[in-house]
């Protein structure tokens, strides 16, 4: 999925992250990309643990919020529903230290952005083409890989819990899973989706 991000962080480096309330995603234990050709880096956040030498992680706050989070810098995107088939995204990067915004770190800035451009845009290529598929007659639900979708299923069953959780038969129930509010119409419902 990412040819770039691929060529410094492979599969077999990751780790899944999981949790019961409601995040998930992975870690990596090799981050460590180029930004500079001479080998300066961007300030690090203090007091770090030896896992941050070359680790980073990456979760996703269900239901809209995605981190990643490292030695120097960290993101965050939060995706809103804008219809039907759209999304907007609102990417922000964040770094350790006031000294990496100053001009002598301008172009490494330039860099940092381009390469996290590069990687979101490989993963939007990936997500409208699995809508896509979803879309396809042929289509019977779609099966997960124990290797690659843990933390896909581990929100799939989040979002299970939360109807489970929620379910009171008939009517309109609505299903609280954090910041997230899911209205569940039964048989015959004509009520309006405001609450």
């Amino acid at each position: 999925i990412h040819p770039s991000l691929n060529s410094y962080s492979r599969l077999e480096d990751h780790y899944n992250i999981l949790d019961n309330a409601g995040f998930a995603g992975q870690g990596t234990t090799v981050y460590q990309p180029q930004i500079n050709a001479d080998g300066r880096r961007f300030p690090r956040f203090a007091n770090l643990s030896e896992m941050w030498e070359q680790g980073a992680e990456y979760v996703a706050l269900f239901p809209n919020v995605l981190l990643g989070v490292h030695n120097d810098h960290y993101f965050n995107i939060i995706l809103t529903p804008d219809g039907t088939g759209r999304t907007n995204e609102q990417i922000e990067i964040y770094y350790a230290d006031k000294a990496a915004l100053g001009e002598d770190y301008a172009a490494m800035r330039a860099i940092n952005t381009e390469m996290w451009k590069t990687v979101f845009s490989e993963d939007i290529q990936v997500v409208e083409g699995m809508q896509k598929g979803r879309s396809a007659p042929g289509y019977d639900g779609g099966k997960f890989s124990a290797v690659m979708d843990e933390s896909t299923h581990h929100f799939h069953k989040w979002v299970a819990e939360g109807y489970r959780l929620s379910y009171r038969g008939g009517g309109q129930t609505r299903l609280h899973l954090g910041p997230l509010h899911i209205f569940i119409y039964g048989p015959g419902h004509r009520g309006s989706r405001n609450g």
